[in-house]
Parts: structure tokens; C-alpha cells; sequence
């Protein structure tokens, strides 16, 4: 046992902390939790004074959260509040392909294999360019995560969708230069 070890039983000894592990659904989720930069969960260990530990990379989506055990017991929920919430708004279909348009028996879906290196340029900066070009088509596009190939998947009407199809094309000829085709 190394000095910090011993240091960290000795503190949890003298002050009755606890620790508990918290898992999350996906990387993805981590993510979101933890925010740029880890922005998000030192505010959430502020607020619970509590020594939060993310997993690293490519670990299992498993947080440590140390502490008083009521304030280990309000970051868990805080955690799991926030893990519930990324499912809702980031779960497998965004709430646009859950519309009418589901229900419609003439909308379609294809999937756009895009080269790895363009898929953040179409996705763009807080995913901007992508929701101008799902308002501008009346498109459903789902974007690849880091975990997934790059393959956009555009639902809707099938001429909304071709639409879709050539203002991706489109914008990747004005950025790069070059003529891609899907």
C-alpha cells in the first residue's frame, strides 16, 4: 500500500466516507457527464462534496464516487438523473424520427458512408450544420457517434431525403474542393 493509499483508508476510516460505483449505459454517456474538460463533474462534486472518478478511455462506464455516505448517495442520484436524461434526448433515434413521419408508410431510409475525416466538417461545431440541413430537407439524420462508423442514416420522404443526400454532397464539395457521391 503506497502513502496516497494509505492516506486515502486513513481519511476514510477518521471520517466514515463511502464508496460507491455508479454505472452509466455508454461511453457516450461519460461523456456527456463529464463535460469538456471535465467541466460538468467538478461542478458536480462541488455541489456534492464528493471525489468523483470517471473512467478512462475505453474502460467499462463505471463512476467512483467518494465521500459522507448522504453525499455519496445525492452525486449517485445526480449521476444517474443526468445518465436518464442523456438516454432521452441522445437515445438510439433522435426525437425527429419519432414523429409523424414514423408513421408515415412513404418515408425511407438510407445511409450515407462518408469518409471518417468529414463526418465532424457535415456534422459541424455543436452540430450546427447537420440540424440546418435536417430543418432545410424535413429530414430525420442521424449522425454517427464516436463509437460507430461514419454513416449518417437520413429518414423521410423520398425526394426530402435525395434533398438531404445532395446538400451533404453539396456542402463537402464547397469545404474540401472535391466531389463526393453517396
Amino acid at each position: 500500500m503506497d502513502m496516497d493509499q494509505r492516506i486515502l483508508h486513513l481519511a476514510f476510516e477518521l471520517f466514515k466516507l463511502k464508496t460507491e460505483c455508479v454505472s452509466v449505459p455508454s461511453s457516450n454517456h461519460v461523456a456527456e457527464i463529464v463535460g469538456k474538460r471535465g467541466s460538468k463533474i467538478k461542478g458536480l462534486q462541488a455541489k456534492t462534496n464528493t471525489l468523483i472518478i470517471p473512467p478512462k478511455r475505453y474502460e467499462e462506464p463505471v463512476f467512483v464516487i467518494s465521500g459522507r455516505k448522504e453525499d455519496v448517495a445525492y452525486a449517485k442520484r445526480e449521476l444517474l438523473n443526468a445518465s436518464e436524461y442523456f438516454t432521452k434526448i441522445r437515445g438510439n433515434e433522435p426525437a425527429c424520427c419519432t414523429s409523424d413521419l414514423q408513421n408515415s408508410q412513404e418515408y425511407i431510409n438510407i445511409q450515407i458512408h462518408v469518409p471518417y475525416h468529414l463526418a465532424g466538417l457535415i456534422i459541424g461545431h455543436n452540430g450546427y450544420t447537420i440540424k440546418r440541413i435536417q430543418s432545410q430537407t424535413d429530414t430525420c439524420i442521424v449522425s454517427p457517434t464516436k463509437d460507430m462508423e461514419s454513416v449518417f442514416i437520413v429518414t423521410g420522404l423520398p425526394d426530402k431525403v435525395e434533398a438531404a443526400k445532395r446538400e451533404i454532397e453539396d456542402y463537402i464539395a464547397m469545404h474540401t474542393g472535391t466531389r463526393y457521391t453517396f
